[in-house]
């Protein structure tokens, strides 16, 4: 009896030694996991972290972070070594977010919106029109929305935030064209599963249709749904430019990219380290944006080489679907209004 027993367990114990070993390499691996006395510059240790990157490997975040880890090893005489592990290698947006808050990945990078699990005060960027622009956009951010969010990432999610990443702007595509706030009445558009941008497009008169990305593409085929909302790198790596052969120019969400450091591998850095990382993680933003407009204007070559239509929106027509929307704004005035002050500061 005794001896079936442990042939039954010996297959697990196994497998869990096999996970404890995996997992005290990681932290071997990385000076940060098993050093902390905060002092890394002064005692001249050498340093290696690991970030985590879903995107693949030639995406404009994975080169950014790739130039942010050359700026840190050039700025520490070569004594602080990041490696990046791009294409999900160490896991998706969501895992890396977990991962990096318990310290098994030193750092990380994932979009605003799956942050919002996280750090409650990212959903800022789920309100549609919130910007007038691009320009807009990263003047908010230098000019205080920047440090609020971080604060609270560091507060709510153990998380220290290095820098933002652009990730365009969302726009609508249809098979029907869109210029008018009239012309999205009754339309059934594919939305993210959040409940700010559903309550935002009840308002404009849209069928939100909450669906997972993968399922957008076969949804546009069987008339499920009668377009999308995305950016337009998205739009034609996706295929749905394809089937939805109008692309308005709508510009109604800009949800950026963040990169964050663990709090548990940060505290263990000297002061002028830290410095060091944040110093060369601002570096890299223009560089990411640089690489980022490439990146958009390759596929809005192809948009255009397909024949497909570009709407322009005017100015008259944002305004009109911003008044549209303004109930909401309302509605989470209480949480998110000192955000909205420095938004609308900076315009």
């Amino acid at each position: 009896m005794k001896k079936s027993l442990l042939k039954k367990l010996a297959v697990p114990i196994t497998v869990m030694s096999l996970a404890i070993s995996i997992i005290g390499c990681s932290a071997e691996e990385s000076s940060t996991s098993s050093k902390g006395d905060g002092k890394s510059k002064a005692t001249g240790e050498k340093i290696t972290l690991r970030l985590s990157e879903a995107q693949v490997d030639d995406y404009p975040d994975s080169l950014a972070e790739k130039e942010f880890a050359k700026i840190v090893e050039q700025k520490s005489d070569g004594r602080i070594k990041i490696d990046v592990y791009t294409a999900g290698q160490l896991g998706d947006e969501k895992t890396t977010i977990e991962q990096t808050q318990v310290g098994v990945i030193d750092m990380g990078r994932a979009n605003a919106g799956p942050l919002t699990q996280f750090a409650d005060k990212f959903g800022v960027f789920s309100f549609p029109f919130l910007f007038n622009s691009r320009d807009h956009m990263w003047k908010a951010i230098d000019n205080g929305l920047g440090e609020e969010l971080f604060k609270n990432l560091e507060e709510k999610g153990d998380l220290v935030g290095l820098a933002f990443y652009d990730a365009g702007a969302r726009n609508f595509y249809s098979k029907d064209p869109i210029s008018k706030l009239k012309d999205v009445k009754g339309k059934k558009i594919r939305v993210m599963q959040n409940d700010i941008l559903i309550d935002a497009f009840k308002e404009l008169g849209v069928s939100p249709t909450p669906l997972s990305a993968s399922e957008v593409y076969s949804a546009l085929q069987m008339g499920v749904i009668d377009g999308g909302e995305n950016n337009v790198s998205t739009y034609v790596a996706d295929g749905h430019y394809e089937i939805a052969k109008n692309f308005t120019e709508s510009e109604h969400l800009r949800i950026p990219g963040v990169l964050f450091m663990s709090k548990k591998a940060w505290d263990k850095l000297s002061s002028e380290d830290q410095k060091i990382i944040k110093e060369a993680a601002k570096e890299s933003e223009k560089f990411q944006q640089d690489a980022y407009d490439k990146y958009s204007d390759e596929a809005m070559k192809k948009v255009e080489e397909k024949g497909n239509k570009v709407i322009p929106l005017s100015k008259e027509d944002r305004e009109a679907f911003h008044d549209k929307v303004q109930p909401v704004y309302d509605k989470y005035k209480a949480q998110f209004g000192d955000l909205f002050k420095i938004i609308d500061d900076a315009r």
